[in-house]
Parts: structure tokens; C-alpha cells; sequence
């Protein structure tokens, strides 16, 4: 039987990989039935991002269970023995003799033995490849038609989106994306603005407003909340880089510069360029001039000559920088601007000459018709002054020290001292005037960012969308809703919904929202209290109308015009053209006060004879 076994056990094996080769088909077909059902519900409910994560993984699943689903049914309904024998007997025509050879084999009849016989002699001869040879199922072409069916719904049904899943989708993607783009264009407006402020030397950028917290916290997915945010927090900058811009160290800079425009050029000598540029104010190239000539007067690179006369520059200089910082008339017409009346101003420019703090605090008490907030504001006002005055004092004496030590033999050792503290008291100059320039630039930076990102909050300029007509000041008195605005030159408007207040329709008739305003002049009294407003007027000139603020500013601006002439600022060509400027405009500021004599009026008409 030894042949019967192993013809029969081939057998077996080729015919159960036939039967996995078509279990296999089956369960491919039936997989790709599946994939292709689901691209259908993919597509026409449009939900897409729930099935996009498991096409990859579901495919290797989808590959696993068919091959496993396969070996399964395979071997679960793998054949017997005798079936093989039955099977390998009518594909070779050996009319059942292995199967019965089997069936019988243990029987100890001559009859069984003789069978078993012929069973293992035919055996032996049977070729059962060619018997039982591997063919392809019968049902292959299933698989393929199932792929191509996948392929069509794949690539050609619409996505029909009934569920509208794939809008919401695409929405919460843009959103995704358009708080990436926010975030990232917020954090390179802080990281601009954080540099700007550390040159500033103001370290307050993180500093958060609770609401900011609330909406950074509460709202971090939402691009809007986060501008809003970022409004907040550069609106607190803004503010806070505005009040420190207004305080006593701009204040002082600003009065120590207007100073300096003040000293007039002395004698010519090695010191032009360094009285040019405190005259300028422009404390670092006078600096620089000063070190140039204390350089050359160390290599005694200069001429008996030029020392003589950087000696007498120095002193002229000294002497001018002590005249500033005695003056009290700065202080005096400032103070007076800003709401106090002469005697006041000129009692507590009195005091801040005098270099006491207290003495000032108290005048300024006593002034009338002034808040507390205001009081304060001068009080700063002349706090820098006095600070101001203190530094041009000091340049004074390092100056007189410096002149004081020039000496035919050279600069001694006193003059070298002063030379070195007048420049350290220019760098201290420099680097306040440095650290204000920083400010306006942080300033000037945060501003435009929130400019741009109070737009963006806004959705940008919007025309049409207040409550009233728009005329070149701004939006006037209107009707809600009544889309009647008109543009300033009194046309009916073009644009859209002028004067409307949403989108919709212009409402007719009576509208219980309808409003019409009253103008009427409150009764308010002048308590002498500081300016807070002002604008031009067109009409006829007032009478008695103070002229002495323009006297005053065309008088300054006269100054400035002769030194940058005599700095050689103006161009030759044009200092004709602007003494001629100043010259009509000092001469028509005599004519107001009255110094010169005005115009021989013109003959009235004579009478129509009767």
C-alpha cells in the first residue's frame, strides 16, 4: 500500500491548494465588494475625514482577513482520504481502484488482497501531476472585476456630501490653518516688538490684560479672539509707551535739546563743529568733535594760534551754557501755555531756577483753577526743566574748566579733566536722547501693528456701516437702516449702504428706531483752565486778538532759520529766498504790535452829488 499512500497524499496536496486558490478568489472578491461599498457611502455622505485615516490600514487588514479567511475555509473543508482517492481514480480512469484498495486494505480475503494488489501495482505507474495538474479557479476573473468596479467608484462618483460633512471639515481645516497664519503673524509682530523694546531698555510686552488671559485661554482655536487679544495687549503697550514718552525723561530731553538750539556760534576756531552740533543737538558728533580735538591738542597738533582760540571758544561757550541755565523764560512761557497765568508761571520758573524740588512743589500748589492731574503733569514739566538745566549747568562748568586749563604750554591736567566730563555728560546726554529715539521707534511700531490688527478685527475699512451719512468729518446725524447717506460733495452716494446699519433692505415708513438729533449749546464757563481742543475758523479777524504766540514762533523760527544759514544748512542758492521770508514775517509781526506804522488808509468815496 505504500505506493496507494503516497499517489493519494500528492493528490491531497495539489488538491487542497486548489481549493485555497479558490477560497482565496472568493474572499478577494468579497473585500473588495466591501472596499468598494464603502467608497460609495464615502462619497455620497461626504465623510471623508472618518474613512481617509483606515483606506491604508484598512487595506492590509482587508489583505490579512482574506488570506486568513481562506486558509480557514481551505482547511475546514479539507478532504479525506478516500475522497482524494476517489477523486485522484476518476481523473487518472483507474475506475476506483485506489479507493477501493483503501477501503479494503485491512480485509484478509484473497479477493481484498488481490485488489490491494493490482491497487499498488497501478499505482506506481500514475502520474498524478498530470492526473491532478493546478489550474487557475474557475471564478479568477472575479477578483479583477471587483478591482475595476473599486477603480471606477474610486476615482469617478462625486462626492455628493448629503451629510455635509465635508464642508464642516474643510471649514474646521481653514480655521485650522487661518489660526496657524494669526498665530504666526503675532508672534513675529511680539518678537519685532520685543527687540524695539529691549533697545528701548522697557521690558512690559508680556505683561497680559485679564481679558487677553480670557481669550488666549478660553478661545485659543479661534483666530478672531486671538487679534483681539493681541489688540488688547498692544493697546495697554501703546498706552503705557505713550504715558512714558509723555514723562519726566522725554520731558528732560526734550527741554535740554531746546536748550542747546539756544547757543549761538562763537568765534571761529577748532571748536566750530562741536558748537554746530550742540546747537543741533546732536550729542554724539559733538562728542566726537571733542575727542577729535582733544586728540590733536595731546599730539599738540595744533598751532599756538588755534588753542588761543579754542580757548576763548570754550569760555564764550561756558559763559552761554550758564546764561541757558539760569533762564527762567522757557519754563515761564511753557507753564503759561499749558494754563497758568504769567505771575504763576513766572513765580514757578523762579523756584525751578533755584534747583529746590520742594520750593516748585509748593508753588505749584498754590496755583489756581488747575486739577491735581494737571498739577502734576507741570509738576514734571518742571521737574525736567530743572533737570535740564542742571545738566547744562554742569556742561558749563566742565567747559570753563576745560577753557581754564588751556594754557600756552598746553592742555593741563585740569583741562584734560574737563574735557572727559564734558564728554561724559555728552554720552549721558546721547544715550537719553538714544533711549527716546528707541521709544518713538517702539512706539511708532506699536502703533502700526495695531492699526493693522484692529483692521484685521474689523474686517477693514467698511463704509456705510454706521448709523448716519458720511461726510468729510467723520459720520453724521442719520437714520438707522435708512440707507439714504450721502457722500461729501452732497451726492447721493454710491457706495454700498451708505448710512445703513447691516445689509438689508432700506426701511420705508415709520420706524419706531427713528431718532432725530437737536444741536444746543451747553452754558459753560472759562475757569482758566488748560486748552484740551482747538481748530481753525475761516472768517473775519477779532480785534484785540493776542498775537504774542505768534510773535513768539516767528520769532524762534527767525533764530533757526540764521543758524542753519550760518551753518551752511541752507543751500546758497535759497538763503536769499529765506531771509526774505523772515524778513516780511518779522516785519508783519511789528505790524501787529503796533511797532510800525500801518498803511495810509485809502480815501472814502466821494459822495454822489444830489
Amino acid at each position: 500500500m505504500r505506493s496507494v499512500n503516497q499517489a493519494v497524499s500528492r493528490a491531497g496536496r495539489r488538491l487542497f491548494l486548489m481549493d485555497f486558490f479558490a477560497a482565496l478568489v472568493v474572499t478577494i472578491t468579497i473585500g473588495l465588494g466591501v472596499a468598494t461599498l464603502a467608497r460609495i457611502v464615502e462619497r455620497v455622505l461626504g465623510v471623508q475625514t472618518l474613512f481617509a485615516p483606515w483606506w491604508g490600514r484598512g487595506a492590509l487588514i482587508a489583505g490579512g482577513v482574506a488570506l486568513l479567511s481562506a486558509i480557514v475555509w481551505t482547511v475546514a473543508r479539507r478532504r479525506g482520504r478516500l475522497r482524494v482517492a476517489q477523486e485522484l481514480d476518476e481523473r487518472a480512469g483507474l475506475r476506483e481502484t485506489l479507493s477501493t484498495a483503501l477501503y479494503i486494505q485491512r480485509e484478509p480475503d484473497p479477493w481484498s488482497k488481490a485488489v490491494v494488489a493490482e491497487a499498488e501495482k497501478l499505482a506506481s505507474g500514475v502520474k498524478v501531476g498530470q492526473a491532478i495538474p493546478i489550474q487557475a479557479p474557475r471564478r479568477w476573473p472575479d477578483p479583477l472585476m471587483a478591482g475595476v468596479a473599486l477603480a471606477f467608484v474610486w476615482f469617478l462618483v462625486p462626492n455628493m456630501d448629503l451629510l455635509g460633512a465635508t464642508k464642516r471639515e474643510v471649514a474646521k481645516q481653514q480655521k485650522q490653518e487661518q489660526v496657524l497664519a494669526v498665530k504666526a503673524d503675532i508672534q513675529s509682530k511680539q518678537d519685532k516688538l520685543k527687540e524695539m523694546l529691549a533697545k528701548a531698555k522697557i521690558d512690559f510686552v508680556d505683561e497680559k490684560t485679564p481679558e487677553g488671559k480670557q481669550d488666549q485661554q478660553a478661545k485659543e482655536n479661534d483666530p478672531e479672539a486671538l487679534r483681539r487679544a493681541a489688540v488688547r495687549e498692544l493697546t495697554a503697550l501703546t498706552e503705557k509707551l505713550e504715558n512714558q514718552k509723555e514723562g519726566e525723561k522725554a520731558a528732560q530731553v526734550d527741554a535740554l535739546k531746546e536748550a542747546m538750539r539756544q547757543l549761538k556760534r562763537p568765534d571761529a576756531g577748532p571748536l566750530d563743529e562741536f558748537s554746530r552740533q550742540m546747537a543741533r543737538g546732536d550729542f554724539n558728533k559733538a562728542q566726537q568733535a571733542l575727542a577729535e580735538l582733544g586728540k590733536k591738542l595731546a599730539d599738540a597738533a595744533t598751532t599756538p594760534e588755534e588753542e588761543a582760540q579754542a580757548k576763548k571758544q570754550a569760555e564764550n561757550l561756558a559763559k552761554q551754557l550758564e546764561e541757558i541755565s539760569k533762564d527762567q523764560k522757557q519754563l515761564a512761557k511753557k507753564l503759561e501755555s499749558a494754563g497758568l497765568d504769567k505771575k504763576q508761571a513766572e513765580e514757578i520758573a523762579k523756584q525751578a531756577a533755584s534747583g529746590d524740588p520742594e520750593q516748585v512743589q509748593k508753588a505749584m500748589q498754590q496755583a489756581k483753577g488747575l486739577s491735581d492731574e494737571d498739577k502734576q503733569k507741570l509738576m514734571d514739566m518742571a521737574k525736567a526743566q530743572m533737570k535740564a538745566q542742571q545738566q547744562t549747568q554742569q556742561m558749563s562748568e566742565s567747559m570753563s574748566q576745560m577753557a581754564q586749563g588751556m594754557t600756552q604750554e598746553g592742555m593741563q591736567q585740569e583741562g584734560e579733566q574737563g574735557m572727559q566730563d564734558m564728554q561724559n555728560q555728552l554720552t549721558e546726554a546721547e544715550v537719553m536722547t538714544e533711549d527716546m529715539q528707541q521709544m518713538d521707534a517702539a512706539l511708532s511700531e506699536a502703533q502700526k501693528q495695531l492699526a493693522e490688527m484692529a483692521g484685521q478685527c474689523m474686517g477693514g475699512d467698511k463704509p456705510g456701516q454706521g448709523g448716519g451719512k458720511k461726510k468729510s468729518g467723520g459720520w453724521a446725524e442719520g437714520k438707522p437702516g435708512d440707507g439714504k447717506g450721502d457722500s461729501p460733495s452732497g451726492s447721493p452716494s454710491s457706495e454700498p449702504n451708505p448710512g445703513g446699519k447691516g445689509n438689508g433692505a432700506p426701511r420705508t415708513g415709520d420706524d419706531p428706531r427713528d431718532y432725530t438729533l437737536d444741536k444746543v449749546k451747553a452754558p459753560t464757563q472759562n475757569t482758566g483752565g488748560p486748552i484740551i481742543g482747538s481748530r481753525l475758523v475761516y472768517g473775519e479777524k477779532v480785534k484785540g486778538e493776542s498775537v504774542a504766540e505768534f510773535a513768539a514762533v516767528a520769532e524762534n523760527s527767525e533764530q533757526r532759520a540764521s543758524e542753519a544759514i550760518e551753518n551752511n544748512q541752507v543751500p546758497r542758492e535759497l538763503q536769499d529766498a529765506v531771509k526774505t521770508y523772515f524778513g516780511r514775517l518779522n516785519a508783519k509781526v511789528k505790524l501787529e504790535k503796533g511797532d510800525a506804522a500801518p498803511a495810509p488808509a485809502q480815501a472814502p468815496p466821494a459822495s454822489p452829488s444830489k
